[in-house]
């Protein structure tokens, strides 16, 4: 069951307990906005991402969240170890919002170069957790991560990042599984 099932399953559940038990679902409102699922970023900037989920090839491969951290690794300069064992840049370009075998290498290499426990190019609480030492709250909602090639910026609107694709065009929220 995905996650998104699983919280349509808890809110079934929780329903039906407020209507008595009876097992009368009441309708949610028609136009009820569907639950966020997305980076937050609700609080101080300083630990905005301590508690997000991981990602990788296996874990939400797919999605703006994924082009979020794209865009960290851009900034950074992280390589990638292309099939004949060359090193390649992580070029923006490569900000698709698909955890593929380049953006895993790029991880892999993104955690060696900061030296994390973990170097599996799965981008997990340690890598959340040390890439928000590198942010920083700007005036207009903007958080702005400091990068070792460049600084990149995101938007923080109402507890929600947003990030442009390939850090250009309209700002798009950062859902764990939502492109475009």
């Amino acid at each position: 069951m995905s996650m998104r099932d699983r919280a349509v399953a808890m809110v079934t559940t929780a329903v039906m307990l407020g209507a008595g038990g009876t097992g009368i679902a009441l309708a949610p409102a028609a136009n009820a906005a569907p639950a966020y699922f997305g980076i937050d970023g609700k609080g101080a900037v300083a630990n905005d991402w301590e508690d997000e989920e991981n990602l990788g090839i296996d874990a939400y491969a797919r999605g703006n969240a994924i082009a979020l951290w794209e865009t960290v690794l851009w900034a950074d300069g992280a390589e990638w170890e292309d099939d004949e064992g060359e090193w390649q840049p992580f070029r923006k370009s490569r900000i698709d919002g698909s955890f593929g075998p380049e953006t895993e290498s790029a991880t892999q290499w993104w955690q060696s170069r900061h030296n994390l426990p973990e170097t599996d190019g799965t981008v997990d609480s340690e890598s959340w957790d040390f890439a928000q030492t590198r942010l920083q709250s700007l005036p207009g909602n903007i958080v702005q991560y400091k990068g070792l090639v460049r600084n990149v910026n995101f938007k923080r609107v109402g507890g929600k990042y947003q990030v442009k694709l390939k850090n250009v065009g309209p700002w798009k929220y950062a859902h764990y599984r939502t492109l475009g």
